[in-house]
């Protein structure tokens, strides 16, 4: 049972202090409001985290699972309850608690019910909202917007709420957003929506591929302007059920571009509504996926205004974030990328298809629902040897044994043991690309796919600079 000082005062509780949580437990203060903050893990970490913020007063408790019996005696003096993203709005202890008459939130409502007045771009998706979201604000960026990224990405929207109300000003927020995020936050609606891709993903919380759907979409309908992906085919298909945008296609091989707004035209120009704006290959990022986020960032930074010239021009220093088919050792006769952000098997669908060259396959963790099946037949067309790790390791290597791949198959329990053999067959020519996709989540061995890419860059760093082994 939480026990706490002056328990008679009304307090807002916030449950987890990972980023989020963090974020909106020092906005809470800044606004003069008691805050509690729960936690359940208590490693340095959360140790180091729990310091900083008693400092400035706000209370945190460690080791505390969020179960109703800890704060039950406490239900009369909650003002507000606000949620980390991974609680399922099922959740036992969130059922109790609404029926006790509590409000509950999320980082995500608490930040847009201060920033609100602020424009916003709302990117979500399956694939691709991440490039798209960190794309647009380095773009509105380099032509002298204030557009912070936020959301999803990593840097939580009650960051900047925090600062905006220590008098720092911003021109957009440029948000990436989930489906957990959008799920509780239904009140969100940006001057903006773009909807990248969509496939099945997250069912072990939505359930259903129809309410993970309507998730998304509930996005796009409360958004002003909305700018979609031709190039989806769900998107496609279901054109029915969304209300009216604009769409990009990069298929030059389809007739799309008659139903479009943006497109890559035959000479490689990104072009809107018959009129040429820059030529494509001015971004670096491979593959015609990332041609499809290019249109996605492209459209919405026409909306807001900006020329073709402007765009153009801010592509030139555009770095990509790490994680996502990043380029992390070449020579003359092979490279080896990280690809730790493809969680799912169709991000990595994207991935082996935007090489040309033949590869060796890294996959493995904790598998999603998805289309397999076309993952087995794309690894099948482009990839000479595969190997597996991690959690589900047997049951992908069942699923390329009945899709009827014939080449080599390697498993592994842990990432590192694989890694001098992957690069040795490398060096003798099986292959010219490395490519670490894994095509499933990071949790059986990581926290998250970013120490996930992390540690495979550790592991191709120190081999080629501490000998093999």
């Amino acid at each position: 049972m939480l026990n706490i000082n002056n328990s008679s005062d009304k307090f807002h509780l916030v449950i987890g202090l990972g980023r989020s949580g963090y974020w909106a437990a020092k906005f809470l203060n800044s606004k003069n409001k008691r805050v509690i903050v729960l936690e359940e893990q208590n490693n340095d970490q959360f140790k180091t985290l729990k310091k900083e913020l008693e400092i400035i007063g706000i209370e945190v408790f460690l080791n505390i699972r969020f179960e109703f019996k800890e704060i039950s005696h406490l239900i009369k003096h909650i003002e507000c309850v606000i949620l980390s993203p991974v609680i399922h709005s099922d959740n036992k202890t969130v059922n109790k608690l609404k029926d006790a008459g509590i409000k509950l939130i999320g980082e995500m409502n608490l930040g847009w019910s201060n920033l609100e007045d602020i424009n916003w771009v709302g990117v979500t998706g399956t694939n691709g909202k991440t490039t798209v979201t960190h794309l647009l604000s380095h773009i509105l960026s380099q032509n002298n917007l204030k557009a912070p990224s936020a959301g999803n990405i990593g840097k939580p929207i009650c960051k900047y709420a925090y600062e905006y109300n220590k008098n720092k000003k911003f021109d957009w927020i440029i948000a990436e957003l989930s489906s957990y995020q959008i799920e509780i936050a239904k009140e969100i609606r940006p001057k903006i929506g773009i909807w990248t891709t969509f496939t099945p993903d997250h069912l072990e919380r939505h359930k259903t591929l129809e309410n993970y759907f309507n998730i998304k979409n509930q996005l796009l309908i409360g958004s002003e302007i909305r700018i979609y992906n031709y190039d989806d085919k769900y998107l496609r298909s279901h054109e029915k059920y969304l209300a009216k945008g604009t769409w990009i296609s990069a298929d030059l091989k389809s007739k799309s571009s008659h139903n479009c707004d943006f497109w890559i035209d035959n000479s490689g120009f990104v072009v809107e509504k018959g009129k040429q704006l820059f030529k494509s290959n001015i971004f670096k990022l491979r593959g015609k996926h990332n041609l499809q986020n290019l249109l996605l960032a492209t459209s919405a930074a026409r909306k807001i205004g900006l020329n073709g010239d402007s765009i153009k021009n801010s592509l030139k220093t555009y770095k990509p974030l790490p994680h996502r088919f990043e380029s992390i050792y070449k020579s003359e006769n092979i490279e080896i990328i990280n690809d730790s952000k493809a969680t799912n098997f169709d991000s990595s669908i994207a991935a082996i298809n935007s090489l040309l060259e033949k590869q060796i396959i890294i996959a493995g963790g904790k598998i999603k629902e998805g289309n397999y099946k076309k993952w087995a037949k794309t690894i099948m067309e482009k990839c000479e040897v595969v190997f597996l790790y991690g959690e589900n390791a047997q049951e992908l290597k069942q699923i390329l044994l009945a899709a009827g791949f014939q080449k080599s198959i390697f498993i592994h329990v842990e990432l590192k043991t694989l890694i001098p053999q992957a690069i040795n067959l490398l060096e003798q020519g099986k292959a010219k690309v490395l490519l670490f996709s894994p095509s499933c989540s990071s949790f059986d061995q990581f926290k998250n796919y970013e120490e996930r890419g992390n540690t495979f860059k550790s592991y191709i760093h120190k081999f080629f600079t501490k000998g093999r082994h």
